[in-house]
Order: C-alpha cells, then sequence, then structure tokens
C-alpha cells in the first residue's frame, strides 16, 4: 500500500548533484549540481541555486561565493541544504512549496554518524515535509538497480558518489558489512587537477577537470586506443600566469587517475577479505555491483574485475539507482518498513 502516493519524492542529496524522483512521474525528473551561489556581501541572500548556481560560478568575481552544503555525504549547512532540496523540486514539480503534503524520503550515508543524521534530519524537516525518512545509500541504490535485496543470500555493492563511497555487503533488506570511504569523484577531479600541475605546470580548474574525466578518462589500459587523437587541454602556466594548452591523452587522465583508483580497489579488496565467511561464497557467485555516478567511469568494471577476479556490473542508470530506490520505498509502505525494522532505512532523526 503507497504512503506517499503521487506526493512521493525520493531525493539523493550527494556531495556533487542533487537526483529528484517523483512517485506521480514514475521516473527521475532533475538532477543539477548541489550549490548555491550567494552575495558575498551579504551570504542571507541567495543569487541562485543548482546549475544555474554552478554556472555562475567563477564569473561573478569576488561578489559572489558558491556554497557546497554536502560535503563527504553529510549535511554541513542544514540550512542550505534545505534550500537546495526546495528550490530544486519547485524547479522538478513546477509548482511552489513542492512539499507541503509530500514525505520526503532521501538518502544517507551508511557510515553517518548520529551528528551527521541529525543535521540531514534536520534539513529534511526544514523543507516543509508532511513525513520525513532515509534510506542507507547502498540499500537504496541496490533496489534502484533492480536488486531484491529480501533474500538470505549476501550481495556486494559498491556505490561512488562525489564526495564519499561506500562498500556493503547487503543480505535479509539490510546490511551485513559496511566499509565508508570519505572520498569519490571530486577526490578524482583533484587529482586531475594535482597531476597536471606537477607533470606539466599546466593549472586548470575543478570543472575542467570533471570534463575531461568524463569525456576521455579511462582507468583500464585496454581501454585505450594508441590512435586516438589527442585533445586540447586549456588552463594557465603555474609560473607565468598567462594563458597555456596542451595536448593530453586518455593515458595522460589514467595516469592522473591512478592514485585515487588504487585506493578504491585496495579498499574493495581489503572489504572481499574481511567479509562474512559464510556469505564468501554468495558474493563469488553474485559478482560485484557498482552504482553511482562514479560507475560510469570509462574502464572500472574492467579494473575491478581484473583485481578482484570477480564479475563486475552495473545498471543501465548508475547515476539514477539511488534516487530510484529512493522513490520505490516512498511508494511502497511495506518496502520502507521493512528497510527500518532491518535497520537500513529511519524515519526520525533521533
Amino acid at each position: 500500500m503507497p504512503i506517499f502516493g503521487a506526493e512521493g519524492m525520493g531525493v539523493d542529496l550527494g556531495s556533487m548533484n542533487t537526483t529528484i524522483f517523483l512517485n506521480s512521474e514514475g521516473e527521475v525528473v532533475l538532477r543539477e549540481p548541489t550549490r548555491v551561489l550567494l552575495n558575498a556581501e551579504n551570504m542571507t541572500d541567495v543569487l541562485c541555486v543548482g546549475a544555474e548556481a554552478r554556472a555562475m560560478s567563477g564569473r561573478a568575481g569576488d561578489k559572489a561565493a558558491l556554497v557546497s552544503p554536502v560535503q563527504q555525504g553529510a549535511v554541513g549547512d542544514v540550512e542550505m541544504a534545505a534550500l537546495v532540496m526546495v528550490a530544486l523540486a519547485e524547479k522538478a514539480t513546477e509548482r511552489k512549496k513542492p512539499m507541503d503534503k509530500a514525505t520526503l524520503v532521501t538518502n544517507l550515508t551508511g557510515g553517518a554518524s548520529k551528528v551527521e543524521r541529525a543535521a540531514l534530519f534536520q534539513a529534511m524537516n526544514a523543507t516543509g515535509a508532511k513525513k520525513v525518512a532515509a534510506v542507507r545509500t547502498p540499500v537504496a541504490a541496490a533496489i534502484g538497480a533492480d536488486v531484491d535485496i529480501s533474500r538470505s543470500k549476501g550481495r556486494l555493492i559498491v556505490t561512488l558518489g562525489g564526495g564519499v563511497s561506500e562498500i556493503a555487503v547487503l543480505s535479509m533488506s539490510g546490511i551485513a558489512a559496511l566499509r565508508t570511504l570519505r572520498y569519490g569523484g571530486q577526490d578524482m577531479d583533484e587529482a586531475i587537477v594535482r597531476w597536471f600541475w606537477r607533470e606539466h605546470g599546466l593549472v586548470i580548474g575543478m570543472r575542467t577537470a570533471e570534463q575531461i574525466k568524463r569525456e576521455i578518462g579511462t582507468v583500464s589500459e585496454e581501454n585505450i586506443d594508441p590512435a586516438e587523437d589527442p585533445v586540447l587541454l586549456r588552463g594557465k602556466n603555474a609560473a607565468t600566469g598567462k594563458p597555456m594548452s596542451l595536448q593530453i591523452t586518455p593515458s595522460d587522465v589514467k595516469k592522473a587517475l591512478d592514485e585515487p583508483i588504487c585506493r578504491l580497489v585496495d579498499a574493495v579488496k581489503s572489504a572481499l577479505y574481511n567479509v562474512p565467511a559464510e556469505m564468501a561464497a554468495d558474493i563469488r557467485d553474485e559478482g560485484i555491483l557498482i552504482s553511482g555516478g562514479g560507475a560510469l567511469l570509462d574502464g572500472l568494471d574492467k579494473r575491478l574485475e581484473k583485481e578482484t577476479g570477480l564479475d563486475v556490473r552495473m545498471s543501465a542508470h548508475p547515476e539514477d539507482d539511488a534516487a530510484i530506490g529512493l522513490g520505490a520505498a516512498a511508494a511502497d509502505d511495506r518496502l520502507l518498513s521493512g528497510l527500518i525494522r532491518a535497520g537500513a532505512a529511519e524515519s526520525t532523526g533521533e
């Protein structure tokens, strides 16, 4: 029996992007950066939110400040996090006060502390939503990827977000084992920025780093075509500050990403080593599910398969998995209640 009906809303509140699933539409309707642009002279004056805020950052000089209310998967600014959710929900629903009659279901980092959980619920309650609930991110992602989490068999899922990554073993609608890594896509972008500065004296911004990661980035040698034409990367010379450009290839980006990817691979291998013995056979049979925006990084599945010896798969929409799973919980009272009983969801911030 649905408890939210047409008013249910699943919101994947991430460090980099916020994704909204509307039950009334039955699909993800919006994904925009979790960013707020404020008047630097009056930090209570909101200039814009989401994609517009990110596009305007760096173009308004010292007059504006770009705020990221979610850092490493945790709400750092309750007021701004609530503002992002409301503003983007208004855009998604095309109406004012979209949460007045709705129940808001959002994601909660599996390793969240009591303080972090409280901050998330404060932000959700500040949206004016009628009811609120939170589902652990690995569980929401698995549901969104159409995994039957109610089985007693163990299933390993790796969720790769912008600020946090999680390696979880799921069983009987709950989390049997969990490892939370306080780094994700943003750290990969920073690694790219550092590498080009260190190796070529070229200074680029985080947006440029993310763009080249998406367009030509790879972490698998097998995916590199030596005959592929290089692309032009523009930035500024670290020594002189003058404009500078450089011809780069996927091989360059792979080298830049080696450090964070090795950290991730080592964490997955360590998690596999420490997985409960009774579930090791299940994971060997089922393989690894990767989810989140980071799962789209070219060659990551091949790299993990090579390093772990296990099959690796992802859904057709890894960026949307968590939001879809949150929407599913919003539409199914028994599912959400079962998740709460299993400790995979909470209905209060206490």
